[in-house]
């Protein structure tokens, strides 16, 4: 009987940053016995990653997955293992009212690893898309922004409750900027209280971007760094970031892409990135149902927009491997490839030809590159990945077998 994997072959990225190699992983018992050139094979099963990429499991920092809840999330099937997902943040989904039901019925059967950030409003976000009635906005009343309860909450989910999120955004406030302001208040104080980041999402909002960004201390993230509302942060004129936006990743505070429905513009990442180098810190999907079959799709469709942008492709794997650990203070438990730690880990094709990516304003890129996931290992477990293309399909059609790897 043979245990344990050799992926022969493949060009390791180990999350790191740093440049690639062809090497081979050894894995046994969950995690990565081994990492060099042609490793003597033992009474293991044989993985041909030639011509694949070998990288970290892939680490999104900006999901909604507390499925059965509400009409926002999507399930962590969904977002993770089938797109060479491993680790999941879920992003303030769920307040101190919901979470006990988020952990119990989803956290705790995922099969990918899930994590959360606290919503401040204790209601969390029961639907969360103005567009879709019966529209319920988790700051629509200022006492939703509860801070007892919520370090209480966190204090008693330490494993999996890594942090505190605000969403300021008009409309989720009854269009009462001192709703907003209550929901920032309240999330700043707990952070202080429970000495945990706080995610800041901040779009048409009614709070000026710069006393949003004056609140955020080094460590905690501003997410949907590319959104293309009024208050976006950017010079009309030449796209450079504003000046409390270079002030606030001075001093520490990351900025996230979080995607999804109505936070990626080419109109403003192009400038940004290709000439300000205003790159993300971290990439992530906001994932949900609204975006599901597009414009998101999954985690690599939203790394080959930055690899289109002109993102170095160890600089984009970083992006959504180790740098998101870090973000979580998760370092120590994924987003690098090493010998001695589990065994996250993603195959990705860069393939090459003409793809459209699409941003949420509609307007199309058509891209040479792009990556798509192949396979993952989930603590040394094998699982097969499909493609945003191949997940095109009617809710109730058959899902497709995807291609595999050579595999003995």
């Amino acid at each position: 009987m043979k245990s344990g994997y050799l992926i022969r072959h493949g060009q390791l990225h180990d999350g790191s940053g740093g440049p690639a190699a062809e090497a081979d992983v050894r894995i046994h018992n969950g995690a990565i016995a081994e990492l060099g050139v042609n490793l003597p094979e033992q009474n293991e099963r044989i993985l041909d990653a030639r011509g694949l990429i070998v990288a970290p499991g892939l680490v999104d920092l900006h999901t909604h997955v507390f499925s059965g809840m509400g009409l926002f999330s999507v399930t962590p099937d969904e977002a993770g293992l089938r797109t060479g997902v491993t680790t999941l943040l879920d992003a303030g989904t769920a307040g101190a009212l919901t979470y006990e039901t988020f952990h119990q019925f989803v956290v705790s059967r995922a099969r990918e690893d899930v994590f959360a950030l606290l919503n401040i409003s204790i209601i969390g976000c029961l639907q969360g898309h103005p567009q879709v009635p019966p529209y319920m906005g988790e700051l629509n009343d200022a006492r939703y922004a509860h801070v007892p309860s919520s370090c209480v909450c966190l204090r008693k989910h330490p494993c999996r409750l890594i942090g505190v999120k605000a969403r300021l955004t008009a409309a989720l406030a009854n269009h009462r900027v001192e709703n907003e302001r209550a929901g920032l208040r309240g999330a700043m104080e707990v952070a202080e209280q429970t000495g945990l980041p706080c995610m800041v999402h901040h779009a048409a909002s009614q709070i000026p971007l710069e006393e949003v960004l004056a609140a955020l201390r080094p460590g905690d993230i501003y997410t949907h760094l590319y959104h293309p509302n009024p208050d976006h942060g950017y010079a009309q004129d030449t796209g450079a970031p504003v000046v409390a936006m270079r002030q606030a990743r001075d001093r520490g505070v990351l900025f996230d892409v979080g995607h999804g429905v109505g936070a990626f513009a080419w109109a403003l990442a192009g400038p940004a990135c290709q000439e300000h180098g205003f790159w993300p810190d971290t990439i992530s999907t906001d994932i949900h149902q609204f975006n599901l079959r597009g414009p998101v799709f999954d985690m690599p469709t939203t790394m080959s927009k930055f690899l289109h942008l002109g993102m170095p492709l160890a600089r984009v794997i970083h992006a959504s491997t180790y740098a998101p650990a870090k973000a979580m203070k998760r370092a120590d438990q994924f987003g690098l490839l090493a010998a001695g730690r589990r065994a996250d880990i993603v195959l990705l094709r860069l393939e090459d030809g003409r793809f459209e990516l699409r941003d949420v304003c509609g307007q199309v890129r058509a891209a040479k590159q792009r990556l798509t996931p192949v396979a993952v290992f989930k603590s040394g477990e094998y699982y097969a990945c499909q493609s945003a293309s191949d997940r095109l399909f009617p809710p109730d059609a058959p899902v497709p077998s995807p291609a595999l790897p050579s595999h003995r």
